[in-house]
C-alpha cells in the first residue's frame, strides 16, 4: 500500500465542501491507500474534547476512516507499527495524567516516601531532596546570563542549590509550551542576543539551509553545528539522544532561531502547537508521503528530510491529488500483459544501482527506482538477464529510504489479495492457511503461478521479511497463468 500522513489540519478539514473532490479520490482508492495516525494526531484532537462537541465526533470518525488501526508510535528506541482504532486510543488520552504534574518535584518525592514507607525503607524522597539541597547549581548568575535565567527560572542565584533549580524546572516547562506570549517572548530575547538567523533565511533553499545555519552560528563564534547544537540540549543527560527526541527538537531549534519561525495567530496557539507539528513531521517521516496545510511546516519538515536523507515527498492538499495519480499502479487484465506490464519499467536510463559479476553475482545485476509503487506497494525492481537461457528475472521489493523498518500486516495481506485475485488460487482453504503462514509466521512461505513463458513467485525477503515478488519470464514466449503452488 502507499502510505500517506496526513497533518490534523488536512483530517479535520476533510468535512468541509471545498474538499469534496479530495475525499472522492480518496474514497476511490482508499484499497491500496494507508493513512496511519500517531499520539500527535491526538494532540491536536484533544484540545477540542467534549463528549457533547459534535465536530470533535465527527473528527474522530473521520481519523478512524481514514487510519482503520493503524497506529505509528514511537516506544523506547524505534517507532511501532500498532493496530488499534483512534476510538479506542481515545479512551487512554481521556484518562491520561497531566504531564506538568509528573515535573511537580515536591509532589514526585512525597509520593516516592510514600513507596519507599510501604517498602520498609523509610522516608526515601525527603532523604533525596536533602542530598540536592546540598548541592549547588553549577553555574554563576552573571551579566551575560541573568536576563534570561530570569525568565526562566526567577527564584534562581548563584546560591540556589539543584533542588531549587529542580523545582523551578516544572513551571518554566509549563509556561513555555502554554503560554503563547511567554513562548514568542523567550523567541524574541534569544533573537535580541544574536541568535536569530538573517529575515531573508525564508527565501534559503531547503538543501541549504543547514549549511546557512552552520554559517551562522560559525559567525556567532558559538564553535559548533546545526547538529551539535540540538544534541546540546541533550548534555547533560546520561541516556543517548534517540531519534525522535533529535528529530522533533531540530524542529523546534528551527522555529526557535527564527527560521519560518510559527506566529502562532490564533487565540489557542502556543508553543505546544510547534513541537506538535515537530512530531507530524517525524511521523510523516515513516510514509511515502507527508500531507500538510501549513507551508511553514511543510518547509520545515522538507528541510529536515533534506538534511536526514529522507525519501517522503512533502506535500500540500492540492498537490495531493495529481501526485497521487502519477504513483498508483493501474492493472491490466491478463498476465501476458501485465508480464509486457513490468518490463516497460526498465529503464537503463535510472539505474540506482549496479553489480557486477561476481561470486556473489553469476549475472549483472541492476536496480532501478519505479516511477509508480507496482501493485501499489513495491517501490524498487532488480533486473537480471540469463543471456545462455535467453531469460529475464524481476525481482520487485519495497524498500524504505526514510524512518520506516516495518510494513502492516494488512499492507502483505492487501497485496497476497490482488495477487490472487489476478493470478488465481484454486484451493481457498490452503489459501486462507498460507496466508496466515506468510503474513504472521516466521515460515519460508512461497506463491507460485505458473505460465508457458515462466514462473511468478512472492515470498518474503530473507533480510527485511518484507513481501519480494519475482517473474521469471522467457523473453520469446508469453501466455497466461495457468497454475498454483
Amino acid at each position: 500500500m502507499i502510505r500517506i500522513y496526513f497533518d490534523w489540519n488536512v483530517i479535520s478539514n476533510l468535512k468541509r465542501q471545498e474538499n469534496k473532490e479530495l475525499k472522492s479520490f480518496i474514497n476511490t482508492h482508499k484499497d491500496y491507500l494507508q493513512f496511519p495516525y500517531s499520539p500527535a494526531h491526538f494532540n491536536d484532537l484533544m484540545k477540542g474534547y467534549s463528549p457533547d462537541n459534535k465536530y470533535f465526533q465527527e473528527d474522530i470518525e473521520t481519523l478512524e476512516y481514514l487510519a482503520g488501526k493503524h497506529l505509528i508510535r514511537w516506544e523506547k528506541n524505534r517507532t511501532m507499527p500498532l493496530f488499534g482504532a483512534p476510538k479506542e486510543y481515545l479512551e487512554g488520552e481521556k484518562n491520561k495524567e497531566d504531564i506538568f504534574s509528573l515535573m511537580d518535584m515536591e509532589k514526585v518525592f512525597s509520593d516516592l516516601d510514600e513507596t519507599s514507607e510501604d517498602l520498609g525503607l523509610g522516608k526515601m524522597g525527603n532523604l533525596m531532596k536533602s542530598l540536592f539541597k546540598l548541592q549547588p547549581i553549577g553555574f554563576e548568575v552573571n551579566e551575560d546570563n541573568e536576563e534570561m535565567l530570569q525568565k526562566m527560572f526567577p527564584s534562581i542565584s548563584s546560591n540556589s542549590s539543584m533542588w531549587d533549580l529542580m523545582k523551578e524546572i516544572g513551571p518554566f516547562s509549563k509556561k513555555l509550551l502554554q503560554d503563547k506570549d511567554y513562548y514568542k517572548d523567550f523567541r524574541k530575547t534569544i533573537g535580541n542576543k544574536g541568535f536569530k538567523v538573517e529575515p531573508n533565511a525564508g527565501n534559503w533553499n531547503v538543501d541549504e539551509v543547514i549549511d546557512k545555519i552552520d554559517e551562522f552560528l560559525e559567525d556567532l563564534d558559538t564553535n559548533i553545528t546545526f547538529t551539535e547544537y540540538v544534541e546540546s540540549a541533550f548534555k547533560h543527560r546520561k541516556e543517548p539522544i534517540n531519534r525522535y527526541e533529535f528529530f522533533t527538537t531540530a524542529y523546534l531549534m528551527l522555529d526557535m532561531i527564527g527560521y519560518k519561525a510559527d506566529k502562532l495567530p490564533k487565540p489557542t496557539d502556543n508553543m505546544q502547537n510547534i513541537s506538535t507539528d515537530g512530531e507530524h513531521a517525524f511521523y510523516g517521516a515513516h510514509c511515502d508521503f507527508f500531507v500538510a496545510c501549513d507551508k511553514n511546516l511543510r518547509i520545515k519538515a522538507e528541510v529536515l528530510y533534506t538534511k536526514f536523507n529522507i525519501s517522503t515527498k512533502v506535500l500540500s492538499p492540492t498537490e495531493f491529488k495529481n501526485s497521487l495519480e502519477k504513483v498508483i499502479h493501474k492493472f491490466p487484465n491478463e498476465t501476458n500483459n501485465i508480464i509486457e506490464d513490468a518490463l516497460k519499467y526498465i529503464d537503463f536510463n535510472s539505474i540506482v544501482e549496479y553489480y557486477p559479476v561476481s561470486e556473489e553475482n553469476e549475472v549483472e545485476t541492476y536496480a532501478f527506482k519505479l516511477p509508480i509503487f507496482y501493485f501499489n506497494f513495491f517501490n524498487y525492481v532488480v533486473y537480471r538477464f540469463y543471456k545462455e537461457h535467453n531469460s529475464v528475472v524481476l525481482t520487485f521489493k519495497r524498500a524504505f529510504k526514510n524512518y520506516s523498518d516495518f510494513i502492516f500486516y494488512t499492507e502483505a495481506e492487501r497485496l497476497i489479495d490482488k495477487l490472487t485475485e489476478l493470478f488465481g488460487y484454486d484451493d481457498l482453504d490452503e489459501l486462507k492457511k498460507r496466508k496466515k503462514e506468510f503474513i504472521y509466521e516466521n515460515k519460508e512461505t512461497q506463491f507460485i503461478w505458473q505460465f508457458k513463458g515462466g514462473l511468478i513467485i512472492l515470498e518474503k525477503d530473507t533480510e527485511t521479511k518484507r513481501p519480494n515478488l519475482t517473474y521469471m519470464i522467457l523473453i520469446d514466449k508469453k501466455n497466461t497463468a495457468t497454475n498454483n503452488g
